[in-house]
């Protein structure tokens, strides 16, 4: 006997209850929880890695530079002083150690921005302020903020002494700055400490090659006669109208830094024009291609600084130099001359032959203090770091 179709009973489909749908819902939720902290440490992995590449390439720049000028690149002068396109390179160039290797990073277009013009016509400041916020992505690292422009105090165009120029930065336009920084050594100065109060002619010793001699290694780490100028004193690889040969890095270009990330105040990520506003730091206003100043370059703790105190504040002293991840409200006075990063537990630092470590911000202050100085005599072991 045939069976009617219609007459075929089905059993009735049940629906989701609500507590069904809701234990659902949770066990979801629960997933995403435990899978998003591994999905956040592989994207963190991947800036990781391109940040270090970054550094690579710097360093491979940098290299590529002393082969051709027979030394490293030179950190310009001070803050008041933009580059200049006519000036070639070594100390007689204002412009930052990055200005100086753009031509080694395929940037040549970049650098001749205003070559041949007159440095008082308006044209020639167009070019200056192009250049100014042209940022470069090799120079930012994935984990802070990316190639963009961000608000300055300022970047003073300044085209030859006694002629200065427009403001640029202090505007919603903003300027390309650097994630990463030269090393200066373990020097108290910056370069603002570098030019007389006028900013026209060159202070102290009028000599600035006395920075590369025996002076400095003779006694630039063991007095503490400031009055006698060894306070100003570089003992990095790129400093103040440095023309650092690879003969001078006598603790050996493997055992000296180069450049390295610099530490932000995550507050000032975006950029801070008033100086009076949080997250504002005058190590983070200016563009890269400015001359040596703390936004390019960066420093450790030095005995300078120590003698003749004893050893308990030695260590307080040596704690403002300390590396550190990115904060806010970082309680010690003038954070500037930190080097740090937005990763956790350590930053990227490119060393003189070209090789990047990973330095942990718990290093001894001593240790990083050697690392810095590239003629101390006190080599250290990077395996046991």
């Amino acid at each position: 006997m045939k069976t009617n179709p219609s007459r075929v009973s089905h059993p009735k489909r049940r629906a989701f209850t609500l507590v069904e749908l809701l234990v659902v819902i949770a066990i979801i939720g629960v997933l995403v929880a435990l899978l998003l902290p591994a999905v956040q440490a592989a994207r963190e992995a991947a800036r990781r890695m391109q940040c270090k590449n970054n550094l690579k390439q710097m360093g491979l720049a940098c290299l590529n530079y002393q082969d051709a000028q027979n030394h490293f690149p030179s950190g310009g002068w001070n803050f008041y002083w933009s580059p200049d396109p006519d000036r070639g390179h070594g100390p007689d160039q204002p412009g930052s150690w990055i200005y100086n290797v753009l031509e080694y990073i395929e940037q040549p277009n970049l650098r001749a921005l205003g070559a041949g013009m007159n440095h008082t016509s308006p044209d020639y400041y167009q070019a200056q302020i192009k250049l100014c916020q042209t940022p470069l992505s090799a120079f930012t690292c994935p984990s802070r903020r990316g190639a963009r422009l961000t608000v300055g105090r300022w970047t003073q165009i300044r085209t030859g002494f006694g002629t200065n120029g427009p403001l640029v930065g202090a505007s919603r336009e903003g300027l390309a700055k650097s994630d990463y920084a030269a090393s200066s050594g373990d020097t108290i100065c910056t370069g603002d400490f570098m030019m007389d109060n006028n900013r026209t002619t060159y202070a102290a010793l009028e000599d600035y090659e006395w920075l590369n001699t025996s002076y400095c290694q003779a006694t630039g780490n063991v007095k503490n006669d400031v009055k006698a100028g060894i306070a100003r004193c570089q003992t990095g690889a790129m400093y103040f109208r440095s023309t650092v040969k690879m003969a001078q890095i006598t603790d050996g270009t493997s055992n000296t830094y180069l450049a390295g990330e610099k530490w932000v105040e995550v507050a000032g990520y975006d950029g801070v024009a008033n100086s009076n506003d949080p997250g504002f730091s005058w190590g983070d206003n200016q563009s890269m291609y400015t001359g040596y100043e703390s936004d390019n370059h960066r420093r450790a703790w030095g005995p300078v600084l120590a003698k003749p105190k004893p050893p308990a504040q030695q260590e307080i002293d040596a704690e403002r130099f300390q590396p550190r991840q990115d904060g806010t409200g970082l309680p010690i006075l003038n954070p500037e001359p930190l080097f740090g990063s937005a990763h956790p537990g350590g930053f990227h630092v490119v060393f003189c032959d070209g090789s990047v470590h990973n330095i942990s911000y718990e290093v001894n202050f001593r240790t990083h203090r050697a690392l810095a100085n590239r003629f101390d005599g006190d080599l250290v072991d990077l395996e046991s770091l």
